[in-house]
C-alpha cells in the first residue's frame, strides 16, 4: 500500500523570501514528522530537511511554493509548514509590507 500523499502551494509574503533563517524553521519543524517533504519552485526541488537546499531554490516575495508530502503525517506536517508560511517565519518585521 502507498503512503499517503498531500500537495499544498503557498505564496511567499515576506520579503526576504526563503532566506537562510527561514529555510532553518521549515527545515526543523519538519524533522518532527515522520512524512517525506519536499519544497517546489518552478523545476526546482528541495528536501524540506536541508537548509541549504531549501534556500537555494531562490523563492522570492510573491513567489509560489509547492510544499509536497508522503506518510502517514503528511496532512499534518503540511498543514503546519502552511501556518509556518503564514506567520512570515515568525518574523514581526515583515507585518507591514
Amino acid at each position: 500500500m502507498n503512503p499517503p500523499k498531500a500537495t499544498r502551494t503557498v505564496r511567499l509574503s515576506n520579503p526576504e523570501g526563503l532566506h537562510l533563517r527561514a529555510a532553518t524553521l521549515i527545515a526543523e519543524l519538519v524533522r518532527h514528522y515522520q512524512s517525506k517533504v519536499s519544497l517546489h519552485k518552478g523545476s526546482r526541488r528541495a528536501e524540506a530537511t536541508d537548509v541549504l537546499q531549501i534556500a537555494t531554490l531562490g523563492a522570492a516575495q510573491g513567489e509560489e511554493v509547492v510544499l509536497e508530502a508522503s506518510g502517514d503525517d503528511a496532512e499534518a506536517v503540511l498543514d503546519a509548514l502552511v501556518a509556518l508560511f503564514r506567520d512570515r517565519f515568525g518574523n514581526e518585521d515583515d507585518a507591514n509590507p
